[in-house]
């Protein structure tokens, strides 16, 4: 397996139906703060030092335009592209960003099809610290995998993510931090969305978090709990065009000597969904949305 130059998601960015609606929900409900405006799009911070954590940009249908990963320097764009090209994927040829913040980089499209960007040299915020109930970063996605073994060969293989847990049908992806995983797959057959992790200070922040998605319509669709692996505080929603998102916090940190668990392991007594056994599983709507949000057929141009 190749050394993961990955080091942490930087952004994700979507196409909401109702910008402003979606622009006033990030900015005063979900609390992050906005950054940057181009045109039909707008860009938000969290408070940790990345320039954006998310894009918004003004569409009739809702989709996934791209995740961007933090990459170290131009080094390890260049092998990146290299190990992409060599797994035959469609790259992009590496060069300036045009996206807000800048750096230099390109983009991908992995076997599913999902648009990917891999950049470094970002115009990065110095002020990074924490601020109570509003999120530092996207801590990891969760992503629906159509083929399953070519998905997983690209990710550790190719982008050198390791696997450090299975629940089936889970499979938890870790890159060059010390967040428990970064990435997240979810065997389903659809090359979609499942959800977005944004990381909060701490167990207080995910429960306000959710008596402020309930005081402005957003019910809770599954939590508080803790999960698994991970070991994470969570609480579910779905946003603007019912996007999936989740509220995380106390996120597992790990180096090399984790040990890795399979599904035998981490398998919960029957009735029980989290390791506290007091919330019900997910809602049927939060299980409907979690398949519903593909990519865009562009999104892999970042230059």
């Amino acid at each position: 397996m190749p050394q993961c130059l990955i080091g942490g998601l930087r952004s994700i960015e979507l196409v909401a139906t109702n910008l402003d609606e979606a622009t006033r929900f990030y900015e005063d409900v979900w609390g992050l703060t906005p950054i940057e405006r181009r045109n039909d799009a707008i860009y938000f911070r969290g408070t940790g030092g990345y320039h954006h954590i998310l894009g918004l940009h003004r569409g009739a249908q809702p989709a996934v335009v791209r995740i961007v990963f933090a990459v170290a320097d131009r080094r390890a764009v260049e092998t990146l592209h290299k190990t992409v090209i060599a797994a035959g994927c469609s790259a992009t040829v590496p060069g300036p960003v045009a996206l807000p913040g800048g750096g230099y980089g390109f983009g991908c499209k992995d076997p599913d099809g999902r648009n990917l960007a891999f950049v470094c040299g970002c115009s990065d915020h110095a002020d990074a610290h924490d601020q109570p109930d509003r999120p530092r970063k996207i801590v990891h996605a969760n992503l629906n995998m159509r083929d399953h073994d070519s998905s997983l060969a690209f990710f550790t293989k190719t982008l050198g993510f390791r696997v450090v847990d299975e629940n089936a049908p889970l499979t938890f992806l870790h890159c060059a931090n010390a967040d428990h995983c970064s990435i997240v797959m979810a065997k389903t057959d659809l090359p979609t969305l499942n959800h977005i992790a944004f990381d909060v200070p701490d167990f207080d922040s995910v429960m306000r978090g959710m008596g402020r998605m309930k005081d402005n319509g957003y019910p809770i669709e599954w939590g508080p709990g803790r999960h698994g692996p991970g070991n994470n505080v969570f609480a579910y929603f779905c946003g603007p065009d019912e996007v999936p998102l989740e509220y995380a916090a106390e996120v597992l940190q790990i180096d090399d000597s984790y040990e890795v668990r399979g599904s035998d392991f981490w398998k919960f007594k029957p009735g029980r969904s989290e390791q506290w056994g007091l919330t019900a599983p997910r809602s049927a709507r939060y299980y409907r949305v979690q398949r519903l949000f593909g990519f865009t057929a562009d999104g892999d141009r970042v230059s």
